[in-house]
């Protein structure tokens, strides 16, 4: 039915759909390659191929140069698909949530922070990191409060937690977040201490992406025209496989610490897999 789809006529083509087909398969048993009783056709399975391009590449991290065995106790990563969530960083220069409060970033925001910029309290990005080496407690902070009450930031998307299995895969993390797994951060004294710790099997390490699904009602364009969709690192996350304590949930630099819905979702997969984000240890950043 499908020998002369064009999709066929690159090598190249054949073979992201096949990483493609072969990785939704590793992640949901259920998945087919029949749809609604008819087979998948070429081109809508390259069209999600090249959408999830992103995601597949992670994934070739995580298989790549030095492996770290799983986590002996058996904790499993978290999906949760269909939810909205807020891409982009309220830190940036494109964000403002200071405009004369005429804004649909002001009109979206609960009621108790309007109160508070009428009382006075400029909701505004910080002048310094918040949060750094302050204590444990968490501090509210209004620009990500705007930042993710702001419709225009929004998108649905799918919530994954995985576990890193790669040090390249580490390294990458550490990259797009900006904090000390990076090796030209204090030597790579931080980045040698975690790694000992999964050597040792003490500690498992976790990452928290989002990464934006396809509007069903959007029409299917041009194999050409398609956007690979973004993936975005929300949380780095520390296990003590053994205690089974959440010890480290850190966000990207500067505020780092988990975003109010990102906490949300560590806190369902905590209760998904028996851990604690509360112990003794604590949620540190």
């Amino acid at each position: 039915r499908f020998a002369d789809a064009p999709e066929f006529a690159d090598a190249r083509d054949i073979a992201k759909m096949v990483e493609w087909l072969l990785a939704e398969h590793d992640s949901d048993a259920s998945f087919s390659l029949v749809l609604g009783g008819n087979p998948r056709a070429p081109k809508n399975v390259l069209t999600a191929a090249r959408r999830a391009a992103g995601t597949l590449e992670l994934q070739r991290l995580q298989k790549s140069g030095q492996r770290f065995l799983p986590n002996p106790a058996g904790y499993k990563g978290f999906v949760k698909r269909g939810v909205m969530a807020s891409f982009g960083d309220p830190y940036t220069d494109d964000f403002e949530p200071n405009d004369g409060g005429a804004s649909d970033i002001f009109r979206a925001l609960p009621a108790w922070i309007k109160a508070a910029v009428s009382s006075g309290r400029r909701v505004g990005r910080p002048t310094s990191t918040p949060n750094s080496w302050q204590g444990d407690e968490y501090e509210f902070c209004a620009t990500e409060e705007a930042f993710l009450a702001s419709s225009a930031r929004q998108q649905r998307a799918t919530v994954r937690i995985d576990e890193i299995l790669s040090f390249e895969y580490l390294q990458h993390v550490g990259q797009e977040m900006a904090n000390c797994l990076r090796v030209e951060r204090r030597g790579g004294a931080s980045l040698v201490k975690y790694l000992q710790r999964v050597k040792d099997r003490d500690s498992s390490f976790w990452v928290m992406t989002i990464t934006a699904e396809e509007d069903d009602d959007a029409e299917v364009p041009g194999g050409g025209d398609v956007q690979e969709a973004p993936v975005q690192h929300l949380l780095l996350v520390e296990v003590y496989n053994g205690l089974g304590i959440i010890h480290q949930a850190e966000g990207p630099h500067p505020r780092r610490w988990p975003r109010p819905d990102a906490w949300q979702w560590l806190q369902e997969w905590a209760a998904q897999e028996g851990l604690r984000p509360d112990g003794p240890e604590g949620v540190t950043v």
